[in-house]
């Protein structure tokens, strides 16, 4: 079978000539030509994605499920004006493409960014508890690279630097990241109409959080590859969303965090490092003997803890966190090989 054919069961996932560009275009009318000294975010704003008519469910107040229109909302550092040109982190939250943690790993991590100086970019992707189709390859990666290439076109009305729009993923949202990253020049039937087709939709850098990333039965999360694959997937298929098969050199640079008593197993980001480094990808995995997993930024006194910690100064090493950032993060930091590295 060749790839083409695998994306027919995915038909209800249109793209229209929108894009999303209307209501984008709304929102950026309406940001300040300064802020002030709080930070502040925008609305949910749609990208013209959508795969069903369907109500957005909250199974709690920090989990959200049903999201059968993808949207984004961008969190803004104080201080911020349009003339600026600062990093972006674009951030897929988890839940095995059935939820989304939207809280922990989507709202708390778009303030660190905005905290760090950097703008937040939360990407709400088509997901469903109760829908199969939803949240199925190529899904949710449409929504990804449609993030990725708006928050480029727009790069100077929101104040970022074109050349530094990142991606952070955590558990199925690293998944999301991990093929964001891979995959980002991969041509999509469903994109052939996409007027945003010439953006780029490469990543800068790439930050995957406890990240599922093979497709591999032995070492994947179960619950993740039936869902972003179906029960039965042709081999083809298995092998594109297995992002450790799928790095080249032109693969922009990793970082990876993992829990070796994650339920996940390490082995996911054990596979992307290996795989980085035989095409000569700059990587860097911190594994963390104790964690378990769905930690987002919590302080639960776990090796694990001190993540967002080594994520800020790898940041500032690779030159991506504006110079007050920088400073602050490498203080008395001792410069990183170029090539990256593990800390165990």
């Amino acid at each position: 079978m060749n790839i083409p054919s695998l994306f027919c069961a995915v038909a209800l996932i249109l793209v229209p000539a929108s894009s999303g560009a209307e209501s984008f275009s709304a929102t950026l009318k309406k940001l300040p030509a300064e802020a002030g000294e709080p930070s502040f975010a925008t609305d949910w704003i749609p990208l013209g994605l959508k795969a069903a008519d369907m109500q957005e469910k909250y199974i709690d107040p920090t989990r959200v499920t049903d999201v059968g229109e993808a949207q984004i909302q961008f969190h803004f550092p104080s201080g911020w004006h349009p003339q600026d040109k600062l990093p972006a982190l674009c951030i897929f939250p988890g839940g095995g493409y059935t939820l989304m943690a939207i809280d922990k790993e989507g709202v708390h991590i778009a303030r660190w960014a905005a905290a760090h100086g950097m703008v937040g970019v939360i990407v709400k992707y088509r997901v469903s508890q109760g829908n199969n189709d939803i949240g199925r390859f190529p899904g949710p990666l449409l929504d990804a690279r449609q993030a990725l290439r708006l928050t480029r076109k727009h790069a100077g009305e929101l104040g970022v630097d074109p050349g530094k729009i990142g991606v952070m993923g955590f558990s199925a949202g690293g998944h999301l990241a991990s093929m964001a990253t891979t995959l980002w020049n991969k041509a999509l039937p469903e994109e052939a109409d996409n007027p945003l087709n010439s953006v780029s939709a490469r990543p800068d850098f790439a930050m995957l959080i406890y990240p599922v990333v093979t497709m591999d039965p032995k070492e994947t999360h179960q619950g993740t590859r039936r869902k972003i694959m179906g029960a039965k997937p042709d081999p083809a298929l298995e092998e594109l969303c297995s992002a450790e098969r799928q790095v080249t050199p032109n693969t922009p640079p990793v970082f990876l965090v993992h829990a070796q008593d994650d339920g996940v197993a390490s082995a996911n980001s054990k596979l992307m490092e290996k795989a980085c480094r035989d095409k000569g990808v700059p990587v860097t995995l911190r594994l963390y003997s104790r964690g378990g997993h769905g930690y987002g930024m919590e302080k639960r006194g776990n090796p694990t803890d001190q993540w967002p910690e080594d994520a800020e100064k790898w940041l500032s090493e690779r030159g991506i966190l504006p110079t007050a950032a920088q400073r602050r993060g490498t203080e008395n930091a001792a410069a990183a090989d170029s090539s990256g590295k593990r800390e165990e």
